[in-house]
């Protein structure tokens, strides 16, 4: 790692000299002066400072590594990975993929180092050198290294099989990424009443729709959130959903009040019409408020019309207010038809 003092330029050496300088200042200065030359010829001086008693100078050696070791600087990394210290054997699988398929051996030996962030990290590399051993990795006890081993691979084998891992986390990101694939196995139906339910949903729902998988549709329908109501209405609003009687009865009982006025918002048949009539009679205050929100803009069916008034009297003033609004919006299309 040495270099001839003449072969350097007398700034660099006068720097590197003064680095052995017996005032802590000189040196610091000369730290400083170091990294504004950036000349990685200075690497092999601060290597000697991380066994410096002063910390300052073993961070600024950590950072000089950090921003100097390439592909031609394997020997560093060995000697780093061998460290008494934990910070720099993680500073050695940090670098690791820097030094390409050479570094394999050194990250296998820390893959199994006694601290947990230098096998995390050593994980972290050996899975961007060789992706083959994401099947080891898969199988690893720490969670962590299996959520990094899930998104190196686009195996779908693989993917499937991680969606039942004991980690949240692990799973959470095999899901992430059969959507990434585009992957909608009907493995994913178990992740639908869980955590992950809207995403799964978004991904599954395109393939239940298209296999007529209503029943599972209408349980989607029984208790969604507000995303999860977005995604149902946005994969619905194309479809002949009206046809299909566990769906409708589904929406009707949703605990979520605001399903069946969105997924009736851009609908034009008269079954529409009678489940909007029917709402506006005995539905939810704001299933009926959010009815005739959306009815402002469109021509009304008599019977929804017919009950304009009588809503505009109603003990919930949201609902009145909207009503009254309606009938006045009516009486402008009408004039201008």
């Amino acid at each position: 790692m040495g270099c001839c003092p003449l072969c350097l330029g007398p700034m660099l050496q006068f720097e590197l000299q003064r680095l052995k300088h017996k005032d802590v200042r000189q040196r610091r200065m000369a730290v400083r002066r170091l990294f504004e030359i950036d000349n990685s010829i200075a690497l092999a001086t601060f290597i000697e400072l991380l066994e410096d008693d002063d910390d300052w100078f073993v961070e600024k050696a950590i950072d000089a590594i950090r921003r100097w070791v390439d592909s031609s600087h394997r020997k560093v990394v060995v000697t780093l990975s061998v460290h008494s210290e934990a910070r720099l054997r993680h500073l050695a699988a940090e670098l690791s993929p820097r030094v390409g398929v050479e570094a394999l051996p050194i990250l296998s030996t820390l893959c199994s180092d006694a601290d947990h962030s230098v096998r995390r990290e050593a994980w972290k590399s050996r899975l961007k050198v060789d992706a083959g051993t994401i099947p080891v990795a898969i199988e690893n006890e720490d969670y962590v290294i299996r959520k990094m081993a899930t998104e190196h691979s686009g195996d779908t084998d693989i993917l499937e099989k991680m969606l039942s891992d004991d980690n949240l986390r692990v799973r959470e990101t095999a899901l992430n990424q059969m959507i990434s694939l585009g992957h909608s196995p009907a493995l994913l139906n178990q992740l639908l009443d869980g955590p992950l339910r809207n995403k799964a949903a978004k991904l599954r729902l395109p393939a239940l729709i298209e296999s007529g998988e209503t029943s599972t549709i209408a349980n989607l329908c029984r208790n969604p959130d507000a995303t999860m109501r977005n995604i149902i209405a946005k994969n619905l609003d194309d479809v002949n959903w009206l046809s299909w009687s566990d769906v409708v009865d589904a929406a009707r009982e949703s605990a979520d009040p605001l399903l069946l006025p969105r997924l009736l918002r851009s609908r034009r048949e008269s079954e529409a019409d009678d489940i909007r009539h029917d709402l506006l009679l005995n539905g939810h205050p704001s299933s009926r408020a959010r009815i005739l929100e959306h009815l402002h803009g469109r021509p009304l069916p008599e019977p929804i019309a017919d009950l304009l008034p009588s809503l505009a009297e109603d003990s919930d003033p949201l609902i009145a207010q909207s009503a009254t609004s309606l009938i006045a919006d009516n009486r402008a299309l009408e004039t201008d038809a």
